[in-house]
């Protein structure tokens, strides 16, 4: 499947934006709700979280881990383009709670 360059390119920085939330999150960190908040997540940002979720250990930078998580997902044929940008924000509200 090939993305439209101009569909990547809003893609990629809608997703830069979203995983913006995955900053400083760490210091209120709460397993529990991050589990809780998973569980009612869409297929899509549920698959983007557990990729994403053993990768931002301390001293991670969420962002990348959750742009490149997303993007292996995309290109693997796991996570549809076109609904990534939406998984990947609610997935990110979720990873901000870890």
């Amino acid at each position: 499947m090939r993305i439209p360059p101009a569909a990547a390119r809003r893609g990629t920085a809608a997703l830069l934006l979203s995983c913006a939330l995955l900053t400083g999150g760490a210091a209120h960190a709460d397993t529990g709700a991050a589990a809780r908040c998973a569980a009612k997540l869409p297929i899509d940002a549920r698959a983007i979280y557990d990729a994403s979720a053993p990768k931002l250990v301390p001293g991670a930078d969420g962002r990348a881990v959750v742009t490149e998580e997303t993007r292996k997902l995309v290109l693997g044929g796991q996570v549809d383009f076109t609904k990534a940008q939406d998984a990947a924000m609610a997935a990110a509200a979720c990873l901000v709670l870890r």
